[in-house]
């Protein structure tokens, strides 16, 4: 994937991986049973209480979500919706198939749903088993979904004051043209655009209809403006009302014809009906998931467990339309910005989405690739002829690393050239000769018909495999040394080097999966032919040096043991990304296993000496770490990796940390992965059992295999306690022993009759029948002997946090006076400087500085037409308050309301609300540089600049210290009650970026 470069996805610097404390050495199966350890085997079967299992993961909300980067998704695979609390309820439409721009529907808003978000008792969630989202809070309760089999989202609403006017407004934004309609209760907004750019453009028609109408009294759509349209309503006298919005497919034609057979009667339709379908589907989802359920002493397995399951949550609901879901490895289905995407949302970068293939294949969701597996078949002519056009003429098909849906090569429509991926006239460039794509789709298309034996699957996509492999024959040459050659990228690291080692493991994990799926449709003889000659014609990898990286050494200088793989036979040639290409052999391709010898010891080593590690959000680090059996990497690599990059209360991720204008799903898929390798692989034929699963960690779980076969898993107390298989095929399989070294036996799951006699072998044979189950356990402590104990869960009933992380939100603190709610020691005295921690690395203002600069405790400090009172207080204690969500009370009236504010670990900007004495709303926008910026931002003026800087051993840093006055406009006509401070972050952490205010005030 391109986790990398994409368009130019520079990578900064490496960072420092976290050291996780006390990480055990030993595998699982090496630590003694506990004595209450139990088994959910009984009978043949693995007992699960899915629905408990998977409500562990729900989100929970203690305070509305009001910001746009606090959004939760909603979705059936082709419409996506993400859902915040500002002005009660917003919400904005996704759809896959809005090409080229990926271009959002609308937004829906429900002002009078700030009644039951402002409410004290407030309270959400969002319930991953049922696909719902449920709050509550002054008598009001809430239910929000998008039907698993139709493109709407409905928001049925109860406890409403039935004699209050609702509203409840779908709108667009400037650059849109849509046509704005309205008929008796149905709104519409329509329009439609021809993909027509010149070089780039398929010439097809694209267009968005978002449709509202609702369930109430006196119900009466209206057209707003140009790009808005409106329902307007009373509740019933009961308090109920219903919003339903549509949003389908679209491409012109009769939008009310269209958004009235759509509704059909889902507004009037009981909602304990509607429920009951939208459960159906999502129940059977995760009926046919394999679950994994962790729990660990620090609560870091039990946070990861949410991130896996709150992954395949979000992979359904986005994964299931015309086109991917996912661009390149963005959640773009959960967008809340408007139509602004991130990269080139046109193209999709198939390196960024390997984790969510793998995650999906793994826990047996083969439905959810197909999309992707469709984007390459359905423009296999089309990628013919780009080959052909743009690869020197030749055979078979590049798959460009950045394709557009349409099949061509381009990441950017204006100008169309210059930036191509499998262009030569555009090399050298980012993947203008990236030549293993087509590779990697292929591999995963024969992955999964390795797990699911389904051949009609492998006919229809056989093509691919064959074309890609008929390109790489034509564009690689035999050399007098007899080994195969070519001038590629090293993906996006190097460019245009000499052999890189994606080829070389490509070509390796490649030709035979191409013999075996010619030889099974009995085709292409010709092909497998030369095929299997070139097989015999690889190249060793390069090796270069473990401590600079330069030095291009040869296969002997294994016995040395201080060389590594490199990237290339060019190991001096610039590195443009943050890629550890060296350990592609070792995943996604699979050919250097953790039993390959001295490769393996080369791999162990590529992997400590690896350049770039925990960076970025898209890492393979802990999946790299899990296939060469390292548990204690995996669990230290997974723990960094969420607490960098898992910035959204959702559960998804962002590219380099902090929040943007996307959330990212490849962070939270890669999670996935290494989960599911490090408890259960068979990538080369050989099952392994928990083969880096962490001794500390707890898991009961079950993946997909060959062969239409699952593995259940359990491991409590450093202990394999349950080691099952499920058979679907009938097929011979190796296992490695999971208790090296002592007696293990195979027993069928549902008789208990031994089908495989007691051995110290480390590896046994079982000759698998389709609808068997089966039990392998250790002679000395049978799985049979242990107690029973179905795997279950309790839903979620807070929010989760691991380290500056958090899913969901914690209910807010609520305070009389900012001064009551600081937290943080901003300013400390230049002879005591111990207590300073306004970065969370010790450094702090200085309060000599800040009083030359007139800003001593309790000083008057006018700026942006206020007059604000400065904290008076002590040096050295708190003296102002990271915003992270509290109630502040406020009483008071104006036009203006005023902030003093900073940032530390950067800019920093968030979504607060204004709650009004007669209960209404309104949000804003705060930002505030960092610091050390002496300019502010427009909008904001520089209030106070130091001259410098405390920082620990009462020294001083040479460097202004600053903060800014910020304003928001109020609704002169109401009185103030509560302020709202942003969520910016939960705690100040070194690294972590957090909005500290000093002071408010109202004018």
């Amino acid at each position: 994937m391109s986790g990398s470069g994409r368009l130019s996805r520079i990578i900064a610097a490496p960072v420092a991986a976290v050291v996780v404390a006390a990480l055990l050495t030993a595998g699982a199966a090496h630590i003694a049973a506990a004595s209450t350890n139990t088994t959910a085997w009984q009978n043949g079967a693995f007992a699960e209480n899915t629905g408990g299992v998977v409500g562990r993961s729900d989100v929970v909300l203690g305070a509305p979500n009001l910001a746009n980067t606090q959004s939760l998704p909603l979705g059936n695979g082709s419409l996506g919706v993400a859902e915040w609390a500002a002005n009660g309820f917003t919400a904005q439409l996704n759809r896959t198939d809005t090409m080229p721009g990926r271009k959002s529907p609308g937004q829906l808003q429900i002002p009078g749903l700030a009644a039951m978000t402002t409410a004290s008792n407030f309270t959400g969630t969002l319930d991953v088993y049922n696909g719902v989202l449920t709050e509550s809070g002054g008598g009001m309760t809430m239910n929000a979904w998008v039907p698993a089999g139709k493109d709407e989202l409905v928001v049925d609403v109860t406890g409403a004051n039935p004699n209050t006017a609702q509203t409840a407004t779908i709108n667009l934004w400037s650059g849109r043209s849509p046509t704005a309609a309205a008929s008796g209760a149905v709104g519409t907004l329509a329009e439609t655009w021809v993909d027509n750019t010149a070089t780039t453009g398929s010439g097809q028609t694209f267009g968005s209809l978002a449709a509202i109408t609702a369930a109430g009294r006196n119900v009466a759509a209206s057209v707003v403006n140009s790009e808005s349209v409106r329902v307007s309503f009373q509740p019933n006298t009961n308090g109920a009302f219903r919003i339903v919005v549509g949003a389908p497919a679209w491409s012109g034609g009769n939008a009310a014809t269209t958004a009235t057979s759509l509704f059909g009667s889902d507004a009037s339709t009981a909602l304990a009906s509607l429920l009951s379908s939208q459960s159906s589907w999502w129940n059977g989802f995760w009926a046919g998931s394999g679950l994994v359920e962790m729990s660990s002493a620090d609560g870091s397995a039990n946070y990861l467990e949410s991130v896996r399951t709150l992954y395949l949550y979000t992979e359904a609901a986005s994964m299931r339309g015309r086109f991917p879901g996912s661009q390149a490895g963005v959640a773009d289905m959960f967008d809340f910005s408007q139509d602004q995407q991130d990269w080139y949302p046109a193209g999709t970068w198939f390196w960024n989405l390997r984790t969510q293939i793998a995650t999906n294949t793994s826990s047996g969701n083969f439905a959810l690739n197909l999309p992707i597996f469709d984007l390459y078949l359905n423009n296999l002519a089309n990628l013919e002829s780009w080959t052909t056009a743009n690869m020197g003429g030749k055979a078979g098909i590049c798959i460009p690393e950045t394709m557009r849906y349409n099949g061509n090569g381009y990441q950017q429509d204006s100008p169309p050239a210059g930036n191509a991926s499998c262009d030569l006239a555009a090399s050298p460039t980012w993947n203008g000769e990236t030549i293993t794509t087509g590779a990697e789709l292929s591999l995963w298309i024969w992955q999964q018909y390795l797990d699911t034996g389904d051949l009609t699957f492998l006919r229809k996509y056989y093509p691919l495999m064959q074309q890609s492999v008929t390109f790489l024959l034509a564009y690689q040459t035999v050399g007098s040394d007899g080994f195969l050659h070519a001038v590629a990228n090293a993906h996006e690291n190097q460019w245009n080097v000499q052999d890189p080692t994606t080829d070389l493991a490509a070509d390796a994990a490649l030709f035979p999966a191409e013999v075996a799926a010619a030889t099974l449709l009995n085709t292409d003889s010709a092909l497998v032919a030369k095929v299997r000659t070139a097989e015999t014609e690889i190249e060793p990898y390069a090796r270069t040096d473990e401590s600079t990286h330069t030095q291009l050494l040869t296969p002997s200088a294994d016995a040395a043991g201080t060389d590594v793989i490199g990237d290339s036979f060019q190991p001096t040639a610039t590195i443009h990304n943050s890629e550890n290409t060296g350990l592609e052999p070792v995943w996604p391709y699979g050919v250097i296993t953790d039993n390959s010898g001295t490769l393996t010891t080369l791999a162990n080593r590529t992997f400590t000496f690896r350049p770039n590690q925990d960076n970025p959000d898209w890492s393979f680090d802990a999946v790299q770490a899990a296939r060469l059996d390292q548990p204690a990497q995996v669990q230290s690599n997974l723990i960094t990796l969420t607490e960098k990059y898992q910035s959204y209360i959702s559960g998804l991720g962002s590219w380099q940390g902090g929040t943007g204008d996307e959330p990212y799903i490849e962070q939270p898929a890669a999670v996935g992965t290494a989960i599911d390798e490090a408890l259960a692989t068979d990538y080369d034929g050989t099952l392994r059992i928990a083969p880096a699963w962490p001794a500390s960690w707890t898991v009961a779980g079950t993946v997909s295999l060959r062969s239409n076969t699952k593995v259940d898993v359990q491991v409590q107390n450093g202990t394999i306690t349950t080691a099952a298989l499920v058979v679907g095929t009938s097929h011979p399989m190796t296992i490695r022993s999971p208790w090296s070294g002592q007696s293990v036996q195979i027993v069928d799951g549902s008789s208990g009759a031994v089908v495989v006699a007691p051995s110290t072998a480390a590896t046994l044979t079982l000759n698998a029948v389709a609808g068997h189950s089966y039990l392998i356990e250790p002679t000395a402590n049978l799985t049979t002997s242990l107690s029973f104990a179905q795997v279950s869960g309790t839903k979620a009933a807070a929010a989760k946090h691991l380290g500056p992380v958090q899913i969901g939100l914690d209910a807010p603190a609520s305070f009389a006076s900012l001064a009551a709610s600081f937290d943080n020691v901003g300013i400390s005295a230049d002879t005591n400087t111990a207590p300073g921690n306004f970065d969370g690395n010790g450094a702090s203002f200085s309060e000599q500085a800040l009083t030359t600069a007139k800003a001593g405790p309790g000083a008057t400090i006018s700026s942006a037409g206020l007059a604000f009172t400065f904290p008076n207080v002590a040096a050295g204690t708190n003296d102002n308050t990271a915003a992270e969500g509290q109630y502040i009370a406020l009483h008071a009236t104006g036009h203006t309301l005023g902030f003093l504010v900073s940032g530390s670990s950067g800019a920093s900007t968030g979504t607060g609300q204004v709650i009004y004495a007669d209960g209404s709303t309104a949000t804003f926008t705060l930002s505030t540089p960092d610091w050390f910026t002496a300019n502010a931002p427009s909008g904001e003026q520089v209030a106070v600049n130091s001259t410098y800087q405390n920082r620990q051993g009462n020294t001083t840093y040479a460097h202004t210290g600053d903060i800014f006055a910020a304003t928001v406009a109020l609704d002169p006509t109401k009185s103030v009650a509560t302020v709202v401070l942003p969520h910016v972050s939960s705690a100040v952490t070194n690294g972590q970026t957090a909005m500290h205010i000093f002071a408010m005030t109202v004018a």
